[in-house]
């Protein structure tokens, strides 16, 4: 029994020594994808103590962007968990949207997304110490065209092709930073709005 439960912790310590990889969760975190309905998905991300916020962040913006591919879209929104989901994808506003889901420490620059718990750090506590996790969390919305209007949506290819190296090097690689990386990838289209004589169409 002793020896069992020696083995198990030291498979626990070897799993979570090294920063989370990317991949699905496993011992030592990862992402996982939760079905709400045929266009919406709830993606999550869990690291270890050893993996920074912009890490987990960026692996899980790029399983975002991995899963509208694998679903056969183009572009993804995001919005918070937990918030309702209005009837059809056109549901969340371009100035609500810029405000729910990409996670940074800290407000500021337009494009970048926060939402309550995204990035946030967990402590854990263990004794001798204290771990801080850090995890993020939103429900995916897959789009393909024609784009719904007024929703800021990112074209999944653009993340793909922007985080690719530092996914693949396993975080090696030079991580481009968020305000980049959305103004890469982020589009908005407008709503079309005509004039007649009696105003407004």
């Amino acid at each position: 029994m002793r020896f069992m439960t020696a083995a198990t912790l030291a498979v626990a310590l070897l799993a979570t020594s090294c920063a989370t990889q990317y991949g699905r969760q496993g011992l030592g975190g990862g992402y996982t994808d939760e079905k709400v309905d045929e266009t919406h998905y709830r993606v999550k991300f869990h690291g270890n103590g050893y993996a920074s916020s912009d890490r987990v962040w960026a692996f899980w913006i790029y399983r975002c962007a991995e899963l509208t591919k694998e679903k056969g879209y183009t572009h993804f929104s995001l919005r918070k968990s937990g918030e309702p989901l209005a009837r059809g994808d056109e549901a969340m506003p371009a100035r609500a949207g810029l405000r729910t889901a990409a996670y940074r420490e800290g407000e500021g620059a337009p494009a970048m997304l926060k939402t309550k718990g995204g990035s946030a750090p967990v402590y854990v506590y263990t004794p001798g110490s204290t771990i801080t996790t850090y995890h993020t969390d939103a429900v995916v919305g897959l789009h393909r065209e024609p784009l719904p209007e007024g929703v800021v949506v990112l074209k999944a290819q653009a993340v793909l092709d922007e985080l690719a190296a530092y996914v693949k090097s396993n975080g090696e690689a030079t991580l481009i930073a968020r305000d980049e990386l959305f103004n890469k990838a982020a589009t908005l289209v407008r709503p079309q709005i005509g004039y007649g004589f009696g105003g407004m169409l």
